[in-house]
């Protein structure tokens, strides 16, 4: 008798679940499940997203933005030894704009210099930069992989700020402060063209005057928060073996960069602060960093 009560509700608990299959196969169309997206579409969202950003900014102050021929030429070319320039290497149609402090080294030095097959940046960079605006449009009409790897600007200071009391004795006697003080708002003050900020040390221009984002569409937008995950992209999209681990070079501050920003803006001016504010705001608007993070 037991046996036989069994079979039958195992009969109907089939049956209803065939019923219930049928039906959402009936009405998928009017069934909303949603479905979690995959780290794919996650990274290609916040790719959107930060795109996004650039392009309003460019359509609201492209006047201020955007370099003309012969601005643009001077950025890309400098001023003898500029550490940094836009480079583009035609075997992989990539073009990369390296902002110091933020990955630069570990692209040019990690990965660049040896696809290039030149061991020293130097002559990598002589070899590999673009040369003037008429080269760069025709790269561009290319349609070559671009990118560019962004970091908060305060983070930036504070790492160029690490970098310099390492390697220069005129440093290490200097408040953050006074560091701020005398290398960027003095600086920026005698600095003539405040799209270029020629006065002021290369590693602390803002990044639009390397990048130049509304002349360049840029395909990739990285950002050392996800600088592992984005290197592992560009290396798949250029059609490269991404490594393992990646081997992060010229590193000041390191994974401790957020708490020694905090520590060392903590004892910075509000005054001097929302004057950083102003000379960056086109990073903060940009990239929509926080301004009061720090």
């Amino acid at each position: 008798f037991l046996q036989c009560i069994t079979q039958q509700f195992t009969l109907y608990l089939s049956m209803l679940l065939s019923c219930v299959l049928v039906m959402m196969w009936l009405y998928s169309s009017d069934i909303n499940i949603p479905i979690r997206p995959s780290p794919v579409d996650q990274w290609n969202q916040e790719q959107t997203k930060r795109k996004l950003g650039i392009d309003k900014l460019c359509q609201e102050d492209g006047i201020q933005l955007y370099y003309d021929n012969a601005t643009l030429t001077e950025m890309l070319v400098g001023k003898g030894d500029v550490i940094n320039t836009i480079i583009f290497i035609p075997k992989y149609n990539v073009l990369y704009c390296p902002i110091p402090k933020a990955g630069s080294t570990t692209w040019l030095e990690g990965t660049f210099v040896k696809l290039g097959s030149i061991e020293d940046r130097g002559d990598f960079t002589r070899t590999f930069k673009i040369q003037n605006i008429e080269t760069l449009d025709r790269i561009l009409e290319g349609n070559p992989v671009s990118f560019a790897n962004l970091r908060h600007p305060f983070e930036r200071l504070v790492s160029a700020y690490i970098m310099f009391r390492k390697h220069s004795e005129e440093f290490k006697e200097k408040t953050f402060q006074q560091f701020l003080t005398e290398q960027v708002l003095m600086k920026t003050n005698i600095s003539q063209n405040k799209n270029t900020f020629w006065e002021m040390n290369q590693h602390l221009w803002p990044s639009n005057a390397y990048c130049a984002f509304c002349n360049i569409n840029y395909t990739i937008i990285s950002e050392m928060n996800t600088f592992s995950e984005d290197r592992k992209r560009i290396m798949e999209i250029l059609g490269l073996e991404p490594e393992e681990k990646t081997e992060r070079r010229n590193v000041f501050g390191g994974d401790r960069i957020k708490e020694l920003t905090t520590d060392l803006f903590g004892n910075v001016t509000e005054d001097i602060k929302i004057d950083l504010v102003k000379i960056y705001k086109y990073d903060f608007a940009m990239f929509d960093y926080n301004a009061n993070l720090y």
